[in-house]
């Protein structure tokens, strides 16, 4: 299993905020994710300072699954539909990082 891990800061300081936001978009998010193969399961993050940070992790089969779904654009509309309901902060503090990672079963 495969792991991505997306994290930014957003414009929403207000954790009732952005989940009831968050939670307005997840069907579409939810819709585009289901719609590609190897995907496994979501979640998401919300930053325990207050200062707007998110994380958003998906699971995948493969890494060529999760590369699929970046590189042929999903990753983008998903991306889209979260900006739109949660705003990036303004620069330098808005920037997207993502990390993949394959999963290792201790013990």
């Amino acid at each position: 299993m495969v792991i991505s891990i997306v994290t930014r800061k957003t414009s929403v300081r207000d954790r009732d905020q952005w989940q009831s936001r968050l939670e307005g978009v997840l069907p579409r998010i939810t819709e585009v994710l289901k719609a590609q193969p190897g995907f496994v399961g979501l979640r998401y993050l919300w930053g325990t300072e207050g200062d707007g940070l998110m994380g958003q992790i998906t699971r995948w089969e493969t890494l060529d699954d999760c590369l699929r779904y970046v590189r042929e654009g999903a990753a983008a509309t998903v991306a889209m539909h979260e900006d739109r309901a949660i705003p990036t902060a303004s620069y330098p503090n808005g920037s997207w990082v993502r990390q993949t990672f394959e999963v290792v079963e201790a013990g």
